[in-house]
């Protein structure tokens, strides 16, 4: 089950649900060259959701990363994490003995949580494509925010289901307590900010100068938001209209991922469980596609409830229940692995 036309392909006679999707991801695990292990593998905690158990394994260490590897092949988990502390004794069972080092910041966008995006209630989240793009675009004023405001490098990845993760990287944030990480997370979020803040209150000589984009933390922000939208020098709009900007340009990142120094987070090239996609590292542009997942193919499936239209990795998908349809194998094992739809024929393959 490499490539296509070949005679390991996956071709489907009875879909053995869970077991099928494992031995996808063993194939997938077996060949591919997007693993990203992270940085000072030796010193962090590895945690994996098997198939097998809704419990998760627990409190591994991994020497290198071909033993990391023989560990994501041999076992094919359903999820794949990695602990953004460092330990002196990763696999240690408590955390007084694992000796804590420092741990990066991570930052945790649900696309289900931005105005306009609430996540479809059809058994399992399914969220369209202009969602994932519009937290990307709130991922990337979060990285902004960490680099130019706090001095602290960053990148951004997909968690390869319905939102972005970014970690953030610098020596003094290494040592930062749940309090302070806290703190950042509510910068972020706007929590707490008011409009009088940033903007002076209207006087008799008149309206305002607009916030240049120079100025610092979110009055800068506001301004750069201002003059994207044709607002000049003279801030000649009402308070509303402030108002309402100020929420777009909040990002509702989850408080409790930040301020916890002994998050997880998924391994990068590894398969979200939830959505047989992959988890990626992304940079200056996302566009959902059929890129996000490593499989390829035509499958038939059978549809086991209804979905309204919605797009899906690029393409415009919806069914009634009981549907017979053709999709391609990325959509297939997307609605296969929210149990929305069951594989009847087809054949898989890794890209």
């Amino acid at each position: 089950m490499y490539h296509r036309g070949s005679t390991k392909a996956f071709r489907i006679k009875k879909w053995e649900g869970t077991s099928s999707l494992k031995t996808l991801y063993k194939a997938y695990y077996t060949t591919t060259r997007r693993l990203k292990p992270p940085s000072e593998l030796q010193r962090r905690e590895f945690a994996f959701q098997l198939f097998e158990s809704e419990s998760y394994v627990r409190h591994i260490s991994f020497d290198s990363f071909e033993a990391l590897r023989e560990y994501l092949t041999s076992n094919a988990p359903k999820h794949a994490y990695y602990s953004i502390a460092l330990y002196q004794l990763p696999d240690a069972k408590s955390m007084e003995e694992k000796g804590w080092l420092g741990s990066e910041l991570l930052i945790d966008i649900d696309v289900d949580h931005l105005s306009g995006c609430e996540e479809l209630k059809v058994n399992a989240g399914i969220v369209d494509d202009r969602c994932l793009i519009e937290g990307f675009k709130a991922a990337l004023r979060v990285k902004r925010m960490l680099e130019r405001d706090l001095d602290i490098n960053s990148w951004i990845y997909f968690s390869g289901s319905r939102g972005f993760h970014i970690v953030g990287s610098c020596e003094y944030c290494l040592t930062l307590g749940r309090e302070e990480r806290a703190e950042i997370a509510s910068y972020i979020a706007g929590v707490g900010l008011k409009l009088e803040y940033l903007i002076p209150a209207r006087t008799r000589r008149g309206a305002p100068l607009t916030p240049s984009t120079e100025d610092p933390g979110w009055r800068g922000y506001l301004g750069e938001a201002l003059r994207e939208r044709g607002v000049s020098d003279v801030l000649d709009v009402d308070e509303g209209y402030l108002s309402v900007l100020i929420e777009e340009l909040r990002v509702p990142v989850d408080m409790q991922v930040t301020r916890d120094p002994s998050r997880l987070a998924r391994i990068i090239g590894s398969i979200n469980g939830k959505s047989s996609l992959l988890v990626l590292e992304v940079e200056d542009d996302f566009r959902p596609s059929i890129s996000l997942s490593p499989f390829r193919g035509s499958v038939t499936v059978k549809a086991k409830t209804s979905l309204e239209d919605v797009t899906l990795l690029g393409s415009r998908i919806g069914f009634k229940s009981g549907e017979t349809l053709e999709l391609e194998a990325p959509h297939a094992l997307l609605l296969a692995s929210k149990d929305l739809v069951t594989p009847i024929s087809g054949e898989i393959w890794i890209e």
